[in-house]
């Protein structure tokens, strides 16, 4: 099970890599959006780390975000964030500029302040 610094790291430098991306590209931001969700969920793996609990997969990690109150506050924009990942990388269906800018950078500060509160 890696540790609170091993996720924190991680989801740092996948926010890091997410900004490096060209925005003008359609799969540019399906990838940002994808590696923001990954970002977002090791931010919460930093949480759970911290309470012993390691998710093994994502529908244990799901299970596990319902059981807390502290990540229930976020559980909304962690879903979208997986949603527009998985519509991405499965269906082709890259955000807009404005859906990114409206939809996953808002997702994506939400669950890593949110987060970052609770560490």
């Amino acid at each position: 099970m890696p540790s609170k610094s091993i996720h924190l790291e991680v989801a740092r430098d996948n926010e890091l890599l997410a900004a490096q991306l060209n925005m003008d590209n359609s799969a540019a931001r399906g990838w940002a959006a994808t590696i923001s969700f990954y970002s977002a969920l090791h931010y919460v793996e930093a949480f759970f780390s911290r309470k012993g609990i390691h998710s093994a997969d994502h529908r244990t990690r799901d299970s596990n975000l319902c059981r807390h109150d502290e990540t229930m506050a976020i559980y909304d924009d962690f879903c979208e964030l997986k949603n527009i990942s998985t519509g991405a990388r499965y269906l082709g269906r890259y955000p807009s500029k404005i859906e990114y800018s409206v939809e996953v950078v808002p997702a994506f500060k939400a669950v890593k302040t949110g987060m970052e509160k609770c560490l």
